[in-house]
């Protein structure tokens, strides 16, 4: 139980990522608060966790994260009189648009939604971390941060700057032993994709994944569990990329080539092909 005794609020935590990171944190002992938009998705969520893990410390509340006073009392629900421990910066959303198309709303949506509302949320929960002992805070960014994704300028370019944010935190806060970080997935199989995209464009996430397939919400979780436990006390400003090698600068592809000089059998091998 490495997080045993910590209190941990998570943002967005009633779907997808948020409620991947949420379960594993109970998993390892923390105490959940996982807050949103919507109670009823929330209380869903709670209900989850509970068939999920056995005697969760998990609760939930309503939170806008672009409004200050919802988001200080959520910490203060989260931290209990006692300090909090673990941020898991979650929220955030996307709006497609075109540069020369996306109205100012695209822009200022993404914005205000992924790096001043998570701004808002670091600077809570450090507040109440920092005469606490220290604590971890970890924010959800995406590759999208970091590689161009085409007719996505107002998402790609507001996770750039929650990266930023992000270091920038790490930076200002280490002083009151905050370790701030940042992970940044791949393709991750949560409802909001499935439900916004087609079977095919998918696919062509899952071909662009080098390990082939998409990730689960835990498996960010588990990431999460790693920066927040001990075993990542000397680990901050730095940012993760969860996406099975998505964020793995490449060039063209020589298969051809190597076919020509080394034949299809050789080829068909070391690509794990029968």
């Amino acid at each position: 139980m490495q997080l045993a005794g910590k209190r941990a609020l998570v943002t967005g935590g009633g779907t997808g990522v948020g409620f991947g990171c949420a379960q594993r944190l109970l998993e390892h002992g923390a105490e959940v608060l996982i807050v949103g938009r919507r109670d009823d998705v929330l209380e869903e969520a709670v209900g989850r966790l509970k068939a999920i893990v056995p005697e969760p410390a998990v609760s939930c509340q309503v939170c806008d994260i672009t409004v200050e006073d919802e988001v200080i009392a959520a910490v203060d629900t989260a931290a209990g009189g006692d300090g909090l421990d673990i941020l898991v910066a979650n929220a955030g959303s996307g709006y497609p648009g075109p540069i020369l198309e996306a109205p100012i709303d695209a822009w200022q949506f993404c914005c205000e939604l992924n790096i001043v509302g998570t701004a808002t949320c670091i600077k809570h929960a450090a507040l109440s971390m920092k005469d606490h002992g220290g604590g971890s805070i970890v924010t959800i960014s995406s590759v999208g941060g970091s590689k161009v994704e085409k007719w996505m300028a107002p998402y790609s370019t507001s996770k750039a700057g929650l990266e930023m944010l992000t270091r920038c935190a790490a930076v200002e806060l280490a002083p009151f032993q905050i370790r701030v970080n940042s992970i940044a997935p791949g393709y991750i199989d949560t409802e909001a994709l499935r439900d916004n995209f087609s079977r095919d464009f998918l696919d062509g996430l899952v071909a662009n994944t080098p390990l082939g397939r998409a990730g689960a919400p835990e498996e960010v979780g588990d990431a999460v569990v790693y920066l927040s436990a001990d075993t990542g006390n000397w680990v901050t400003g730095q940012v993760f990329g969860v996406c099975g090698g998505m964020s793995i600068p490449r060039g063209d592809d020589f298969e051809e080539l190597n076919r020509m000089m080394y034949g299809d059998e050789v080829m068909d091998s070391v690509m794990g092909k029968a």
